[in-house]
């Protein structure tokens, strides 16, 4: 149903070649690939011809992003056209599986539209169009929980656990050997949003496979002694703050306060620095923990904790910690780089200990919950924040709490 972006069409005109070129560069390599350089080599063209056509490298961009939010509107229309038969509420499961594994295969538009969120989380160069591509998915999930009689609570934590999926379970590298576990996420997901409480079927044991298979936080620990960890962490700060376009040896140095050479002479390349920024957040992140029991004595309102959870994402200013940041453009930079899969399904599988901590407190019945329910609230978390960098910061704060509140209602309420 979503066409993959194609450069070579003999039809295409000057402009759109760009465009297609563009979005194959954003998608495989992010903001920083998108050079005139790169574009000349591969279309053929002059460098001036971005300047020609765009009036320059933002107005390609916009281009490439309403390019990218077009094909996400078809992909969206397609499905929404099989809901004209008014399906049972029974089939939601399926129906909702089967959008949900078209999307991490057919990932080149969404990462597209990812790079675009990433930059509306730090400029408003394209904050606008990441507004209109929010609120045409949030009607999209609206119509459909509605066609399956679900409640209307669950269109948000729908259209959030879909943004933040490809991130988080990965896209064709990973896509083989995650199945098993994304088919179980988005069942148990699917569940939880029709009303089920208490045990419920899911299978937990891609956390225990990751760790067993991988080991990597202990060596992500042991490379990161002495002033390498340093060095890490510098690395980490500078990515969530800055984007991978923004990881220099430079901009790490100024971070750290040490000197170019001694960066360099620890991290020759800058994929070494990468692999630092990675091993720093497998270091510092603990595994969630199976079988959480709600305690009856330490629960809250979900208000409450949605308040608090949108503080910990957002400051007052509306600026997402560097952290959550980094910990999300090196997700998508493994999606791109096979040499990255093992850090990144290290990671995945440590995702949840704070919803998981959070649920325990969770004024929401004395039902069990589990670390697939961990799973999949830290998902939705990640994608209403990433919806979040949609707005203007001042505002973010706010709709984070109230965007949270209505999701963790439908799904643990």
């Amino acid at each position: 149903m979503l066409a993959p972006m194609q450069s070579n069409a003999a039809s295409f005109s000057a402009r759109d070649r760009l465009i297609a070129t563009a979005s194959e560069l954003l998608a495989t390599g992010g903001l920083r690939s998108v050079t005139a350089r790169a574009l000349a080599e591969l279309t053929g063209q002059s460098a001036s011809a971005v300047n020609y056509h765009f009036a320059g490298r933002e107005g390609l961009l916009a281009a490439t992003f309403e390019a990218a939010a077009t094909q996400a509107a078809e992909y969206r229309g397609a499905w929404a056209s099989s809901l004209a038969a008014a399906p049972p509420r029974e089939a939601f499961s399926g129906w909702y599986a089967a959008v949900i594994l078209q999307r991490v295969a057919a990932a080149p538009a969404f990462l597209v539209l990812r790079e675009m969120r990433h930059d509306a989380a730090r400029s408003s160069a394209h904050r606008g169009l990441a507004r209109r591509e929010l609120e045409a998915s949030d009607a999209f999930w609206r119509q459909a929980v509605a066609a399956f009689q679900l409640p209307p609570g669950a269109a948000e934590a729908c259209a959030d656990f879909a943004e933040a999926i490809l991130g988080i379970h990965g896209g064709a590298p990973d896509y083989p050997d995650q199945t098993a576990w994304l088919i179980e996420t988005v069942h148990r997901h699917c569940a939880r949003l029709g009303g089920a409480r208490g045990p419920t079927r899911g299978w937990d044991g891609w956390r225990q496979l990751a760790r067993a298979r991988s080991g990597l936080a202990e060596r992500a620990e042991a490379r990161l002694a002495g002033g390498a960890g340093r060095i890490a962490a510098a690395a980490a700060e500078v990515l969530g703050r800055e984007g991978l376009a923004g990881l220099t040896h430079r901009a790490v140095a100024a971070e750290v306060g040490l000197s170019l050479a001694a960066v360099s002479g620890a991290f020759p390349t800058r994929a070494g620095l990468v692999r630092a920024a990675f091993d720093h957040l497998i270091a510092s992140i603990h595994t969630v923990r199976s079988g959480v029991v709600p305690d009856p004595g330490v629960r809250r309102p979900i208000a409450e904790l949605a308040v608090e959870m949108a503080e910990a994402l957002f400051d007052a200013d509306g600026a997402a910690p560097p952290g959550l940041l980094a910990l999300d453009e090196l997700l998508t930079a493994a999606i791109r780089e096979p040499d990255l899969r093992r850090d990144a399904e290290d990671l995945r599988a440590s995702r949840g200990e704070n919803s998981a901590t959070l649920l325990l407190r969770m004024n929401h019945a004395t039902d069990p919950v589990d670390g697939l329910d961990a799973h999949i609230l830290s998902i939705v978390a990640t994608g209403a924040m990433r919806s979040a960098y949609a707005l203007e910061p001042s505002a973010r704060r706010a709709w984070l709490a109230k965007r949270l509140t209505t999701s963790l209602a439908a799904l643990f309420g």
